[in-house]
């Protein structure tokens, strides 16, 4: 029902962005964990050859595990992070089936990312601008400039004269969006980047001097970053762009060449019911990706009061997603917190599952002992 009502998922299968993509293999990945979790027993607990051989994962699985893996690593720059991570975490718990995770998740990540990697090092294609990683760094800066320009320093200043305007800075600082800061977006922006005539070496000093802005002015950076990430975790903030955007955006309604004269009315009432029921309390949560983010959190925190660590293991990429969230340019950009709603559900089946099991050890234990104590001496 959520993938066939909830605007979140139908409006992601007709976004032409690399996120939605993401979202969908990170979903196919993650129900592979859920079955090798489901397949996975410590060597103590088994009898005679399985007490060696490991489980191996069907054949079909195996297979999609490698295709999942590949396609997220294709789409999002940060899927290699998480992926190594969960080879580290996979070999430590389930070493006895290292062959899976060498060849489903180190293999690809390998050739892909080392692909891609060597190819920007060797000028076959154009890499990113490292400034884009650098959003809170960006924000607090800018936060600074805007409210306390005297507390930077002339050391600081001199450090970024070369990389930013720092007057522009302080006047394109949104406390929502670090875009304007960086002059990237489609949006009419100010040069407070200069990033026609930066180059490598200017970037040398620009840790230094947002070190020494940070330590100068403490409160005002923790402000920034408070205010440039908290939409995604609270579920009364309503999203800054939301997955409706990309079905009624200038791009389709008006400078598309055909799009924009089919159905262009039906797009518009059907982004505007989505709005309307966004805004209701309660019942509109459930449409915006933040709601997701705060349930899962919650969920997690109960995984470790009830110290199911193997469960724990699989859900550690939903709290680097989440880490992603709050280094994205963006406040509550919904397009981000995708594969965090797309598997929302398993998160929960999950945890009701375990608790089930848990229940019923519990009973069979409390059985046990009442039969012990009536039996005759």
């Amino acid at each position: 029902m959520f993938f066939l009502c909830c605007p979140l998922a139908v409006f992601a299968t007709i976004s032409i962005t690399k996120s939605p993509l993401f979202a969908f293999s990170f979903v196919w990945w993650f129900g592979i964990w859920y079955e090798l979790t489901q397949t996975w027993k410590p060597a103590g607990k088994r009898k005679g050859l399985t007490a060696t051989v490991p489980i191996r994962l069907p054949r079909h699985s195996f297979v999609a595990f490698v295709l999942s893996t590949a396609v997220m690593l294709i789409s999002a720059k940060y899927a290699w992070y998480i992926i190594a991570l969960q080879i580290v975490l996979a070999l430590i718990a389930d070493r006895r089936r290292w062959t899976t995770y060498v060849v489903a998740l180190l293999i690809p990540t390998m050739l892909i990312h080392g692909g891609i990697s060597l190819a920007i090092s060797s000028g076959a294609i154009i890499g990113g601008d490292p400034i884009e990683s650098r959003g809170v760094q960006l924000q607090m800066i800018a936060r600074v400039a805007s409210r306390n320009p005297e507390g930077i320093s002339e050391e600081a200043k001199k450090n970024l004269s070369d990389v930013f305007n720092l007057d522009q800075m302080a006047d394109a600082y949104s406390q929502q969006d670090a875009d304007p800061v960086k002059s990237s977006g489609i949006q009419a922006k100010k040069v407070s980047y200069k990033w026609r005539t930066v180059m490598p070496e200017d970037m040398t000093n620009f840790n230094k001097a947002w070190f020494e802005i940070v330590k100068d002015n403490p409160v005002i950076a923790l402000d920034a970053l408070l205010a440039k990430c908290f939409g995604y975790f609270n579920v009364t903030d309503q999203p800054y762009v939301s997955m409706d955007y990309y079905v009624t955006s200038d791009y389709v309604q008006k400078n598309s060449t055909w799009i924009k004269s089919y159905n262009h009315n039906w797009r518009e009432r059907i982004t505007g019911f989505t709005r309307s029921w966004g805004k209701i309390p309660v019942i509109g949560w459930i449409t915006h990706g933040n709601f997701y983010v705060v349930m899962t959190l919650l969920i997690g925190a109960a995984e470790v009061i009830r110290r199911r660590w193997l469960t724990l293991m699989t859900h550690i990429p939903l709290l680097l997603l989440m880490g992603v969230m709050i280094t994205a340019p963006a406040n509550n950009f919904e397009r981000h917190m995708l594969p965090v709603a797309f598997v929302f559900g398993f998160v929960v089946l999950t945890y009701w599952r375990e608790s089930l099991a848990e229940r019923r050890i519990a009973r069979q234990a409390q059985s046990s002992a009442s039969t012990t104590t009536t039996l005759p001496q």
